[in-house]
């Protein structure tokens, strides 16, 4: 069987998603044998791409064993690209026969859905009391270079790792994240992976200049990477991605934080309201509970996960009236875990909202949640900050 040309313009055309699958090829063609354990580099409805100990030749027929699941496939070599390396492999490029699902990928983009209009007989056409089922819809509504809240029904849990696609009108952007925050029935909170600031950057320069609503899908990542959640990227500002080609989109301000990833990280210390209500004051520009970014030596004292006794100077890395970002923390901590912080000779409690070690920092990252809704611990910082500000404005 071979490909035609419709299939080879839809394999371009689905959307990939680079996973490592591992799976069993075996040769159909009898006067060639061999069957050898691969590991799929990308995988898409119409095909994948394979990481193979051997070449195979252009035009081979092969199947296809995910062994684990008890699946197969049958399909055909399309490409072969040597890779080097001692032993070499090869990369394999592979057209399946029937094209689908076959990975078994949950929540699949929707243009993994196949249907030939002529394969669809009378007797298995919907009626109004068998309605179709929808799959789960994505759609983007905050973008940052750190961060991104995406909406849906049913969002992944926190700690997720996922792999999110961005379709505009001109590519595909593919980015690696963690779920951060996850609110039932509305959406969820994305952390970016390092390393990813100038796709998504572009991917927003795209976004903001053409107005477009892309096309989302969110999936959930088997295989976690291995580096460590995005430090707080520098150099971009929150953008709307507009609901229609109707709405106004609103030229994005530069600023130096990032403040979506702030309010993500600090989203499982704030209700689900405040969360969404603060998300919409970040969109027109401001919140309601400003931060001040500063780096002021600061004693935390608490608890370590070990039962050990922590004393140590760390440093804040931005403050708001309800709570702040530390760096410089050494010691095991944890969602939940309540710490004191001594400022000035003042004490008070905070609960720790999440944890996160970053490559680029002196020790672990924390962001605390003031345990007093009314704390007015950081208000002398806040109101020093502000009387500058407004100092430096007038001398302009």
């Amino acid at each position: 069987m071979t490909v035609s040309e419709k299939t080879q313009h839809a394999i371009r055309r689905s959307t990939r998603l680079p996973l490592q699958i591992p799976v069993l090829v075996t040769s159909l063609h009898p006067d060639h044998p061999f069957s050898e354990p691969c590991t799929t580099s990308l995988v898409n409805a119409h095909g994948c791409g394979l990481v193979s100990p051997r070449p195979m030749h252009q035009g081979a027929r092969i199947r296809i064993e995910i062994t684990s699941a008890k699946r197969h496939t049958s399909g055909q070599i399309t490409a072969v690209v040597p890779l080097g390396g001692d032993p070499e492999t090869w990369l394999l490029g592979v057209a399946l026969d029937v094209p689908g699902n076959f990975w078994g990928i949950e929540y699949a983009p929707p243009d993994w859905t196949i249907q030939e209009p002529s394969a669809i007989a009378p007797s298995v056409a919907l009626t109004p009391d068998k309605p179709a089922r929808p799959g789960p819809r994505w759609r983007l509504s905050d973008i940052s270079a750190g961060a991104c809240y995406i909406e849906s029904l049913a969002p992944f849990p926190v700690s997720t790792p996922v792999l999110v696609s961005v379709r505009t009108l001109r590519q595909e952007f593919l980015l690696d994240g963690v779920v951060r925050i996850s609110h039932p029935q509305t959406g969820m909170g994305i952390e970016f992976a390092p390393a990813q600031s100038d796709r998504v950057e572009q991917l927003i320069a795209q976004l903001t200049a053409s107005r477009e609503v892309p096309r989302v899908f969110v999936g959930r990542r088997e295989k976690v990477p291995a580096a460590t959640p995005a430090a707080r990227p520098q150099g971009s500002m929150p953008v709307q991605i507009p609901r229609s080609p109707a709405t106004g989109a609103t030229r994005p301000r530069p600023s130096t934080p990032d403040p979506l990833l702030d309010l993500i990280r600090e989203g499982p210390s704030l209700s689900p309201q405040q969360f969404l209500d603060d998300l919409r004051e970040q969109r027109l520009g401001k919140r309601r509970d400003p931060r001040v970014y500063t780096s002021l030596p600061i004693l935390l004292t608490g608890v370590d996960a070990g039962g050990r006794p922590l004393s140590q100077q760390v440093m804040t890395v931005n403050i708001s009236r309800s709570g702040a970002l530390l760096e410089g923390i050494h010691g095991v901590l944890s969602p939940g875990d309540t710490v004191s912080l001594t400022l000035n000779g003042r004490e008070e409690k905070f609960r720790v909202a999440w944890v996160v070690d970053e490559p680029t920092r002196p020790g672990a990252c924390i962001g605390v949640s003031a345990q007093d809704p009314a704390s007015t611990f950081w208000d002398a910082v806040i109101e020093a900050d502000r009387q500058q500000s407004e100092a430096l404005e007038a001398d302009e």
